[in-house]
């Protein structure tokens, strides 16, 4: 039994974390429409993955690297971590791309 991944995940999560407070992208910039778009998309994935586990499509998978602890049958701890990461991250990366296309846009405009 480790803890290795959820560490990594918990890890990843801050490190995404002050990347957003330094450039204010999701967060940091809008934290109610953040924590709503975290919650929502936390509560889909969680559904999505318990009905893959009930009609068999997933299931544990044994690693070292593992807690060991489960939240339901099938359903790892870590699970609930790594999704939140993933919809943390994929506003982090949306904040990020609309600032940079926003700012191509404006260097173009302000070079005509």
């Amino acid at each position: 039994m480790s803890w290795l991944y959820l560490a990594s995940i918990v890890v990843s999560m801050v490190c995404m974390g002050l990347v957003d407070r330094r450039w204010r992208l999701f967060l940091f910039d809008r934290p109610r429409v953040a924590i709503i778009a975290v919650v929502v998309g936390f509560v889909l994935f969680l559904a999505w993955d318990l009905v893959a586990i009930e009609i068999a499509v997933y299931s544990k998978g044994a690693s070292p690297a593992m807690s060991g602890v489960d939240v339901a049958p099938h359903l790892p701890l870590e699970e609930l971590f790594f999704i939140t990461f993933l919809c943390y991250i994929t506003g982090v990366l949306h904040g990020l791309f609309t600032r940079v296309l926003t700012h191509r846009d404006t260097d173009r405009e302000a070079s005509r």
